[in-house]
Protein backbone atom coordinates (compact mmCIF):
# COMPACT_ATOMS: atom_id res chain seq x y z
CA UNK A 1 0.00 0.00 0.00
CA UNK A 2 2.48 2.50 0.94
CA UNK A 3 4.59 1.62 -2.17
CA UNK A 4 1.78 2.52 -4.38
CA UNK A 5 1.64 5.74 -2.58
CA UNK A 6 4.86 6.15 -3.54
CA UNK A 7 4.06 5.84 -7.21
CA UNK A 8 1.47 7.93 -7.39
CA UNK A 9 3.01 10.42 -5.38
CA UNK A 10 5.82 10.85 -8.23
CA UNK A 11 3.40 10.57 -11.01
CA UNK A 12 2.08 13.76 -9.30
CA UNK A 13 5.08 15.07 -9.09
CA UNK A 14 6.34 14.39 -12.14
CA UNK A 15 3.11 15.68 -14.06
CA UNK A 16 3.68 18.97 -11.38
CA UNK A 17 6.71 20.05 -13.10
CA UNK A 18 5.80 19.22 -16.59
CA UNK A 19 3.21 21.49 -16.12
CA UNK A 20 5.13 24.34 -14.62
CA UNK A 21 8.31 24.08 -17.16
CA UNK A 22 5.43 24.59 -19.87
CA UNK A 23 3.93 27.18 -18.37
CA UNK A 24 7.10 28.82 -18.00
CA UNK A 25 8.30 28.01 -21.29
CA UNK A 26 5.14 29.80 -23.10
CA UNK A 27 5.20 32.84 -20.80
CA UNK A 28 8.93 33.71 -22.01
CA UNK A 29 7.78 32.99 -25.69
CA UNK A 30 4.25 35.12 -24.81
CA UNK A 31 7.13 37.94 -23.39
CA UNK A 32 9.15 37.35 -26.50
CA UNK A 33 6.15 37.48 -28.78
CA UNK A 34 4.86 40.67 -27.37
CA UNK A 35 8.01 42.88 -27.31
CA UNK A 36 9.17 41.50 -30.84
CA UNK A 37 8.84 44.00 -34.07
CA UNK A 38 8.41 43.11 -37.42
CA UNK A 39 11.55 42.59 -39.41
CA UNK A 40 11.24 41.31 -42.75
CA UNK A 41 8.22 42.38 -45.13
CA UNK A 42 7.58 39.81 -48.20
CA UNK A 43 5.32 41.23 -50.76
CA UNK A 44 3.89 38.98 -53.06
CA UNK A 45 1.92 40.41 -56.31
CA UNK A 46 0.56 37.16 -57.51
CA UNK A 47 -0.29 38.56 -60.98
CA UNK A 48 2.43 40.99 -61.99
CA UNK A 49 2.79 39.11 -65.13
CA UNK A 50 -0.53 40.43 -66.52
CA UNK A 51 -0.74 43.85 -64.59
CA UNK A 52 1.94 45.76 -62.64
CA UNK A 53 -0.33 48.40 -60.91
CA UNK A 54 1.14 47.56 -57.32
CA UNK A 55 4.77 46.94 -56.02
CA UNK A 56 6.54 46.60 -53.00
CA UNK A 57 7.26 50.28 -52.44
CA UNK A 58 3.37 51.14 -52.80
CA UNK A 59 2.98 48.43 -50.09
CA UNK A 60 5.62 49.88 -48.46
CA UNK A 61 4.46 53.36 -48.60
CA UNK A 62 0.53 52.44 -47.33
CA UNK A 63 2.24 50.58 -44.27
CA UNK A 64 4.20 54.09 -43.13
CA UNK A 65 0.85 55.50 -43.70
CA UNK A 66 -0.75 53.20 -41.55
CA UNK A 67 2.27 53.60 -38.95
CA UNK A 68 3.78 50.56 -39.22
CA UNK A 69 7.58 50.74 -39.68
CA UNK A 70 9.74 47.94 -40.27
CA UNK A 71 12.38 47.24 -37.25
CA UNK A 72 10.13 49.39 -35.05
CA UNK A 73 6.47 48.26 -35.08
CA UNK A 74 5.69 45.40 -32.52
CA UNK A 75 4.02 42.20 -34.00
CA UNK A 76 1.13 42.61 -31.46
CA UNK A 77 0.29 46.03 -32.75
CA UNK A 78 -0.28 45.29 -36.42
CA UNK A 79 -3.90 44.51 -36.76
CA UNK A 80 -4.15 42.49 -39.91
CA UNK A 81 -7.87 42.76 -40.30
CA UNK A 82 -7.56 46.31 -40.88
CA UNK A 83 -4.61 46.58 -42.73
CA UNK A 84 -6.64 43.97 -45.79
CA UNK A 85 -9.53 46.67 -45.32
CA UNK A 86 -6.49 49.00 -46.57
CA UNK A 87 -5.19 47.60 -48.80
CA UNK A 88 -8.21 46.62 -50.29
CA UNK A 89 -9.64 50.27 -50.96
CA UNK A 90 -6.60 51.54 -52.84
CA UNK A 91 -7.72 51.47 -56.41
CA UNK A 92 -5.82 48.47 -58.22
CA UNK A 93 -6.33 46.23 -55.37
CA UNK A 94 -8.93 43.66 -55.61
CA UNK A 95 -7.91 40.97 -52.86
CA UNK A 96 -5.63 41.55 -50.17
CA UNK A 97 -3.90 39.09 -47.67
CA UNK A 98 -2.06 39.74 -44.43
CA UNK A 99 -0.04 37.50 -41.80
CA UNK A 100 2.48 38.52 -39.61
CA UNK A 101 5.02 35.43 -37.56
CA UNK A 102 5.91 35.54 -34.14
CA UNK A 103 9.51 35.98 -35.28
CA UNK A 104 8.77 39.23 -37.08
CA UNK A 105 7.66 38.55 -40.73
CA UNK A 106 5.00 39.93 -42.26
CA UNK A 107 3.57 38.75 -45.73
CA UNK A 108 1.00 40.80 -47.98
CA UNK A 109 -0.32 38.56 -51.28
CA UNK A 110 -2.04 40.99 -53.79
CA UNK A 111 -4.39 40.39 -56.02
CA UNK A 112 -4.77 43.23 -58.98
CA UNK A 113 -7.85 44.69 -60.65
CA UNK A 114 -7.74 43.39 -63.87
CA UNK A 115 -9.09 45.76 -66.64
CA UNK A 116 -11.31 45.45 -69.66
CA UNK A 117 -11.73 49.16 -70.90
CA UNK A 118 -10.76 52.55 -70.45
CA UNK A 119 -13.31 54.66 -69.99
CA UNK A 120 -11.80 58.36 -71.29
CA UNK A 121 -14.58 61.03 -69.82
CA UNK A 122 -14.79 64.97 -69.24
CA UNK A 123 -13.81 63.67 -65.42
CA UNK A 124 -11.11 61.76 -66.08
CA UNK A 125 -9.88 58.38 -67.40
CA UNK A 126 -10.99 55.05 -65.77
CA UNK A 127 -10.91 51.85 -66.21
CA UNK A 128 -13.57 49.27 -65.77
CA UNK A 129 -13.01 45.71 -64.54
CA UNK A 130 -13.61 42.11 -65.01
CA UNK A 131 -16.55 42.49 -62.32
CA UNK A 132 -17.82 45.98 -63.33
CA UNK A 133 -15.75 47.98 -60.43
CA UNK A 134 -14.70 51.49 -62.07
CA UNK A 135 -11.35 52.87 -60.67
CA UNK A 136 -8.88 55.59 -61.79
CA UNK A 137 -5.50 55.51 -63.90
CA UNK A 138 -2.55 55.08 -62.62
CA UNK A 139 0.93 56.50 -63.26
CA UNK A 140 2.28 53.58 -61.96
CA UNK A 141 1.21 51.81 -65.02
CA UNK A 142 -0.90 51.61 -68.10
CA UNK A 143 -3.08 48.45 -69.19
CA UNK A 144 -3.11 47.81 -73.23
CA UNK A 145 -7.07 47.74 -73.47
CA UNK A 146 -9.32 48.98 -75.54
CA UNK A 147 -10.28 52.97 -75.17
CA UNK A 148 -14.08 54.07 -74.71
CA UNK A 149 -14.08 57.48 -75.87
CA UNK A 150 -16.79 60.02 -76.98
CA UNK A 151 -20.10 60.48 -75.58
CA UNK A 152 -19.95 58.08 -72.66
CA UNK A 153 -23.93 58.06 -70.90
CA UNK A 154 -22.24 57.27 -67.28
CA UNK A 155 -21.67 60.53 -65.09
CA UNK A 156 -18.70 59.09 -63.30
CA UNK A 157 -17.03 61.65 -60.32
CA UNK A 158 -13.40 63.00 -60.22
CA UNK A 159 -11.48 60.11 -58.73
CA UNK A 160 -14.68 57.38 -58.46
CA UNK A 161 -13.42 54.06 -57.14
CA UNK A 162 -16.57 51.68 -56.85
CA UNK A 163 -19.51 50.19 -58.73
CA UNK A 164 -21.01 51.51 -62.15
CA UNK A 165 -22.75 54.35 -60.16
CA UNK A 166 -25.51 55.20 -62.78
CA UNK A 167 -27.05 53.96 -66.25
CA UNK A 168 -25.83 50.02 -65.43
CA UNK A 169 -27.85 48.35 -67.92
CA UNK A 170 -24.72 50.60 -70.58
CA UNK A 171 -22.19 49.71 -67.60
CA UNK A 172 -22.66 45.75 -68.09
CA UNK A 173 -23.55 45.46 -71.82
CA UNK A 174 -20.20 47.54 -72.56
CA UNK A 175 -18.50 45.22 -69.76
CA UNK A 176 -19.69 42.06 -71.94
CA UNK A 177 -18.27 43.68 -74.99
CA UNK A 178 -15.04 44.10 -73.44
CA UNK A 179 -14.95 40.49 -72.20
CA UNK A 180 -15.91 39.16 -75.15
CA UNK A 181 -12.67 41.48 -76.78
CA UNK A 182 -10.43 40.26 -74.30
CA UNK A 183 -11.06 36.40 -74.92
CA UNK A 184 -11.31 36.72 -78.47
CA UNK A 185 -7.77 37.00 -79.62
CA UNK A 186 -8.82 37.83 -82.96
CA UNK A 187 -10.79 40.74 -82.05
CA UNK A 188 -8.42 41.76 -79.68
CA UNK A 189 -5.57 42.31 -81.96
CA UNK A 190 -7.82 44.32 -83.79
CA UNK A 191 -10.13 46.45 -82.14
CA UNK A 192 -8.03 49.07 -80.49
CA UNK A 193 -10.75 52.30 -79.55
CA UNK A 194 -14.24 52.57 -79.51
CA UNK A 195 -15.80 55.28 -79.88
CA UNK A 196 -19.57 56.85 -78.20
CA UNK A 197 -21.75 58.99 -81.40
CA UNK A 198 -24.56 60.99 -79.77
CA UNK A 199 -27.03 59.00 -80.71
CA UNK A 200 -25.31 56.22 -78.19
CA UNK A 201 -23.82 54.40 -81.10
CA UNK A 202 -20.31 52.63 -80.92
CA UNK A 203 -18.22 52.77 -84.06
CA UNK A 204 -14.74 51.08 -83.64
CA UNK A 205 -11.29 51.98 -84.94
CA UNK A 206 -9.47 48.95 -86.19
CA UNK A 207 -5.99 48.61 -85.88
CA UNK A 208 -5.42 46.94 -89.49
CA UNK A 209 -6.89 48.41 -92.49
CA UNK A 210 -8.94 51.85 -92.83
CA UNK A 211 -12.55 50.97 -92.63
CA UNK A 212 -15.09 52.11 -90.20
CA UNK A 213 -16.93 50.03 -87.94
CA UNK A 214 -20.14 51.17 -87.03
CA UNK A 215 -21.41 48.85 -84.49
CA UNK A 216 -24.70 50.18 -82.93
CA UNK A 217 -25.88 50.21 -79.51
CA UNK A 218 -23.84 47.65 -77.28
CA UNK A 219 -26.50 44.62 -77.51
CA UNK A 220 -26.36 41.91 -79.60
CA UNK A 221 -23.19 41.77 -79.04
CA UNK A 222 -22.67 37.82 -80.29
CA UNK A 223 -24.50 38.24 -83.29
CA UNK A 224 -22.94 41.64 -84.68
CA UNK A 225 -19.28 40.10 -83.82
CA UNK A 226 -20.62 37.16 -86.11
CA UNK A 227 -21.59 39.60 -89.10
CA UNK A 228 -18.43 41.50 -88.85
CA UNK A 229 -15.91 38.10 -89.07
CA UNK A 230 -18.06 37.14 -91.69
CA UNK A 231 -16.72 40.67 -93.47
CA UNK A 232 -13.97 40.01 -92.87
CA UNK A 233 -13.27 36.16 -93.55
CA UNK A 234 -15.33 36.64 -96.83
CA UNK A 235 -16.01 40.32 -98.36
CA UNK A 236 -12.37 41.64 -97.67
CA UNK A 237 -10.44 38.74 -99.29
CA UNK A 238 -12.76 38.84 -101.97
CA UNK A 239 -13.46 42.49 -102.82
CA UNK A 240 -9.86 43.88 -101.09
CA UNK A 241 -8.66 46.66 -98.34
CA UNK A 242 -9.32 49.79 -100.28
CA UNK A 243 -13.26 49.20 -101.73
CA UNK A 244 -15.32 49.81 -98.62
CA UNK A 245 -15.02 52.85 -96.36
CA UNK A 246 -17.01 51.62 -94.02
CA UNK A 247 -19.11 48.36 -92.65
CA UNK A 248 -22.74 49.31 -90.06
CA UNK A 249 -23.13 46.07 -88.32
CA UNK A 250 -26.64 47.89 -86.43
CA UNK A 251 -29.25 46.66 -88.85
CA UNK A 252 -30.66 43.41 -88.46
CA UNK A 253 -30.03 40.78 -90.70
CA UNK A 254 -27.48 42.83 -92.69
CA UNK A 255 -24.24 43.86 -93.56
CA UNK A 256 -24.41 47.52 -95.04
CA UNK A 257 -21.14 48.20 -96.69
CA UNK A 258 -20.29 51.66 -97.56
CA UNK A 259 -17.85 52.34 -101.08
CA UNK A 260 -15.42 54.51 -100.99
CA UNK A 261 -17.38 56.45 -103.69
CA UNK A 262 -20.52 57.21 -101.49
CA UNK A 263 -22.09 53.83 -103.11
CA UNK A 264 -23.85 51.39 -100.59
CA UNK A 265 -24.36 47.34 -100.69
CA UNK A 266 -26.51 45.18 -98.63
CA UNK A 267 -25.48 42.05 -97.79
Amino acid sequence: MFRKILIYTGYLLVATLFAAYFFFVSELVGQESTATVCRELKVNVLDSAQNRFVNRTDISTILSQAGIIMNESRVKDINQYELENLFNNKTAIKVSQVSVTTQGTLTIDITQRKPVLRLQTGSGGFYIDDNAYIFPLMSSFTSYVPIVTGEIPIDIPANYRGDIPDNAKWGYDMLKLGILLEKEEFWNTMIEQIYVDKKGRLLFTPRVGMVDIIFGKPENIEYKFMKLRTFYDKIIPSEGWDKYASVDLSFSNQLVCKKRDDKQSKI
